[in-house]
């Protein structure tokens, strides 16, 4: 099993870890289930790892990016609970945002496979999308570490999603990234053009 792509029994057996995604990770994200297989993947492969003379490091996501289609009710209702937490009240969140919203429900999730728009509802979705996606991989990094901790963690995130703005989107900020991480790992490229413009 790798993280990356769940096995159809488990699939099968909860047909909502099914969404719409891009990039390796082929499942929801923010269902429960996902996270706790996770867990018990870590548990059973660490403990018989964990002290063999060859391992540097665990990977915890290759080329990580969060893009959970608009079908997904367990990321809706993480973005809404993340609304209440951050803003208290929604007469709060409608003064700041200049918007009438009757209650948190109400506030859409923008659709991270479009670019999202320079507005308030788009700015937050972008910071919800960032701390959510850290904090998956922090559960992660305090799960081998519990059975390893001198065990070092890294992502391997391409360089892009750091500084396009129009990818911001996608759930990486290196600041994040950085708390639960003892390497720092990235996926990246430089093309050389030889004299050629």
């Amino acid at each position: 099993i790798s993280p990356h792509y769940f096995p159809q029994w488990m699939l099968d057996k909860y047909p909502h870890l099914r969404v719409k995604r891009r990039g390796f990770l082929g499942y929801s994200l923010h269902a429960p289930e996902g996270q706790e297989l996770l867990r018990r993947f870590i548990e059973f492969i660490i403990p018989r790892l964990k002290d063999h003379p060859a391992l540097h490091s665990i990977c915890l996501s290759n080329e990580p990016i969060n893009v959970e289609g608009p079908d997904s009710n367990y990321a809706d209702a993480d973005w809404h609970a993340w609304l209440a937490q951050r803003h208290g009240t929604i007469a709060s969140l409608n003064a700041k945002w200049g918007t009438r919203h009757a209650s948190f429900n109400e506030v859409p999730r923008p659709d991270p496979f479009q670019l999202i728009a320079p507005t308030p509802n788009g700015y937050e979705f972008v910071l919800f999308n960032q701390e959510f996606f850290a904090q998956w991989h922090q559960q992660m990094a305090d799960a081998i570490h519990r059975l390893a901790p001198n065990l070092p963690v890294h992502a391997k995130p391409m360089s892009w999603t750091f500084f396009d703005e129009n990818e911001q989107r996608f759930g990486v900020n290196a600041d994040l990234f950085a708390a639960f991480s003892q390497i720092n790992g990235n996926d990246s490229v430089n093309y050389y053009s030889h004299g050629q413009s």
